[in-house]
């Protein structure tokens, strides 16, 4: 088989469909990775001060409760004679303590108290400023004990809290309390899902008393970190390996579905390329079996389909009527060859080029390509009225023409060009010379429109006004320059018609033209003005007075 166009096409089409859909690829891939990277920074910015609203809680609930051991100077007595006094002593004093029956001096039964209340403290220890022992105590052991001050360490959870002696205005000690971690674990969990978030909770001495999740492949930039209103820094991150895993099994998807798409579009495109490319083959064999002298060759229609059986039925019409009038053409007298030759050779080529543009015209409608269509009617209609010999036209017709080919120069720039034409009611039957609007239209789209715009407009309106009908052309284009402005203006001012040798020496041939045509046509009842200025358009007044 022959390589055509169609052949090469199809291997367009086919690295067209690879780069799209790459391309496609590509984005879908980012903005997957995009996405999963925010939703995991949201994630991460919420748990952190989620957390951080958390441990601001818990110390500010430690802080009531250790300063609830020493509110009072019962309470504060309590917790002295507890370290002075042996366990006999520390029993007798709290018997015979004259104190009120709702203040309770025992340090056991108010750390007991504290326990039962608040089921997230695991531990209470206390340790009083130049005591050699420090009371100790867990949920499990309650009563506590005393160890060596040089034997005490703070547990690493434990929120440190000062106790103070306010009749000497002063620090006596540390309370510690523990929390019990799953509180804390429980608000992390509901915050990450499925997201391996690492958190950490610093003390104010930037020492880590909290730790969720692993740290592996965490960077010290990657943290993103709260602190509390009791300096307590919050931190938290997410491990880069888990968005690039994520993405990479993600985009692995994307683009396994991506060649499927491929594989299966190329499949189609081949499958109808072939067939087509092969029904053209034919058709183009054919042509060039007629053209090397094998007049009486025919294109196969059997084997054709859709547009291209329309156009091989129409070209054997066509071959078949061009060989009837070739046989005409030689039975005709050699006196009347040369004129007949003429006249079959002008129905023909107008018919031909009539039907090729509607074929090319179905053909763009069944491709479901609607503005190709609409562009190619209306050039073939511009083209119908030009060949017509008609020397006038009504102004409905002249405007109807004006507006074709103004679709015509906008389809190049849809989005930068508008139009509009609008006649006045009685007006649309008036006659005037044919072609005597249109070509100031075409010198507005030649060389007044500046397609950098956007707004570019021109119109045309008819309308009757005291004793006349007025025609303004008007356009918001780049002007005319004013040398060329005054030359124009000189012409539209003279009323005199001009010779064929000096109309070849001047510029501005088309608005003579059209300023003579209308002389001819309406005489003295006929005048026209032209106003321009640079970048502001042009406007040409045509005023033609009543009979």
């Amino acid at each position: 088989m022959k390589k055509f166009w169609l052949h090469s096409l199809l291997k367009v089409y086919a690295v067209i469909m690879v780069v799209i859909v790459g391309c496609l690829v590509l984005i879908l891939s980012y903005s997957d990775w995009h996405s999963r990277y925010k939703e995991t920074e949201q994630i991460a910015q919420q748990a952190v001060t989620r957390l951080a609203d958390e441990v601001d809680y818990y110390n500010r609930r430690a802080n009531q409760l250790a300063q609830s051991l020493v509110e009072n100077r019962a309470k504060l007595d309590g917790v002295y004679n507890y370290f002075i006094m042996s366990p006999s002593e520390y029993a007798s004093w709290r018997l015979s303590a004259d104190v009120p029956t709702y203040v309770q001096v025992s340090l056991h039964q108010n750390i007991n108290d504290i326990y039962v209340e608040n089921e997230f403290v695991t531990g209470i220890d206390i340790a009083l400023n130049d005591y050699k022992t420090v009371f100790v105590s867990t949920r499990q052991a309650r009563g506590g004990k005393q160890l060596p001050a040089e034997e005490f360490r703070p547990a690493r959870d434990a929120f440190p809290i000062a106790i103070y002696d306010k009749a000497v205005d002063q620090v006596i000690g540390t309370i510690y309390i523990r929390i019990d971690g799953e509180v804390f674990n429980k608000v992390v969990d509901n915050m990450r899902g499925d997201v391996p978030l690492a958190l950490s909770v610093l003390s104010p001495y930037k020492k880590e008393i909290l730790h969720f999740g692993d740290t592996k492949g965490i960077g010290q930039n990657d943290w993103i970190k709260k602190e509390t209103i009791y300096n307590y820094t919050v931190q938290t991150a997410v491990p880069a390996h888990y968005v690039i895993e994520k993405t990479v099994f993600s985009t692995g998807l994307i683009i396994f579905s991506g060649l499927i798409l491929v594989g299966v579009l190329y499949a189609a495109l081949q499958r109808i390329f072939l067939n087509y490319q092969r029904q053209v083959v034919d058709i183009v064999d054919t042509l060039h079996l007629i053209t090397d002298g094998d007049n009486q060759k025919r294109i196969a229609t059997e084997t054709k389909e859709q547009e291209l059986l329309l156009i091989a039925t129409t070209t054997n019409t066509m071959l078949d009527s061009m060989d009837k009038s070739i046989r005409d053409i030689y039975r005709l007298e050699i006196s009347q060859k040369d004129a007949n030759m003429r006249a079959l050779q002008a129905q023909i080529n107008p018919h031909f080029m009539y039907n090729t543009l509607e074929f090319i015209r179905m053909y763009a409608v069944m491709q479901h390509q609607e503005e190709l269509a609409d562009i190619i009617y209306e050039f073939s209609s511009l083209l119908r009225n030009n060949i017509s010999d008609e020397s006038r036209s009504s102004l409905k017709n002249e405007l109807e023409f004006c507006r074709k080919y103004s679709y015509l120069c906008m389809v190049r720039h849809p989005k930068s060009v508008a139009y509009g034409f609008k006649i006045e009611e009685g007006l649309e039957g008036m006659m005037i010379p044919k072609f005597s609007i249109q070509p100031l239209i075409e010198n507005y789209f030649a060389h007044g429109i500046d397609y950098r715009r956007q707004d570019n407009v021109i119109s045309v309106k008819a309308q009757k006004i005291d004793g006349a009908v007025r025609l303004m052309i008007q356009d918001n284009g780049r002007g005319i320059p004013a040398e060329c402005l005054a030359e124009i203006q000189e012409i539209l001012a003279s009323r005199e018609l001009m010779d064929a040798q000096n109309r070849e020496q001047r510029t501005s041939i088309g608005i003579r033209n059209i300023h003579e045509r209308f002389l001819l046509f309406f005489g003295d009842r006929y005048s026209i003005q032209l106003k321009s200025q640079t970048d502001q358009g042009a406007t040409y007044i045509i005023e033609i007075k009543d009979e």
